[in-house]
């Protein structure tokens, strides 16, 4: 009698503490949500910025003649700058360019172990990448080495987003492998989440 009561007394607290659990990671992905569109609007605004440079750049050397090579340097540096902005919330809300006629092609078991392996990957591959670019930055902070070009600025600020961007890819690849491991039919659900929010940057519906 005392064990068959302690497991009824302990069912309810299992599952409070997994109610918890749940709670925590469902406020830590919108957080992590949010974050990741705040920077993915900081990689639209330095497109447009870049847009705004390249153009003076040309008008000015065909008209003109007046050469701009720091846009050159500046135009490289962006580009590295939006790439890693931008693609931890655009693989969160599964608006990346995907060939779909494969994964269409196969039954849900397939689709979700395609899913779960292609996501592991992914994710391995990213955390390798944040470890060594981490490695790296620290490394160019560490002896000041600069840019061996016209603007010698240290090599840690053009090159620091890369393992930031790497770290927020590979958090980005486990929830998306949390989703095919969960979710009954997980293809079906991204599609749901690349369609939601589109004017909010959130893949909750409610705020769409």
């Amino acid at each position: 009698m005392k064990s068959g009561s302690y497991h009824l007394k302990r069912g309810p607290l299992i599952r409070l503490y997994i109610l918890g659990v749940t709670i925590k990671l469902l406020n830590f992905y919108r957080t992590f949500e949010r974050i990741t569109a705040a920077f993915a609007v900081l990689a639209a605004l330095l497109t447009l910025a870049m847009s705004f440079w390249i153009t003076y750049d040309v008008l000015a050397r065909n008209i003109f003649g007046v050469a701009s090579p720091w846009s050159f340097d500046l135009s490289e540096y962006s580009l590295v700058w939006i790439t890693f902005l931008g693609a931890p919330w655009i693989l969160l809300q599964d608006r990346h360019v995907r060939i779909e006629i494969f994964i269409d092609s196969l039954p849900k078991s397939g689709q979700r172990m395609f899913g779960i392996l292609v996501s592991v990957i992914a994710m391995f591959i990213c955390a390798v990448l944040a470890w060594h670019t981490s490695i790296a930055a620290f490394g160019y902070y560490q002896n000041n080495i600069a840019m061996p070009r016209i603007w010698r600025i240290p090599r840690i600020w053009p090159y620091s987003i890369i393992p930031i961007g790497s770290i927020l890819l590979t958090i980005s690849f486990a929830f998306r492998l949390a989703l095919y491991m969960t979710d009954d039919n997980p293809e079906n659900a991204l599609r749901k989440k690349a369609a939601a929010g589109q004017q909010t940057g959130s893949s909750n519906e409610k705020d769409s």
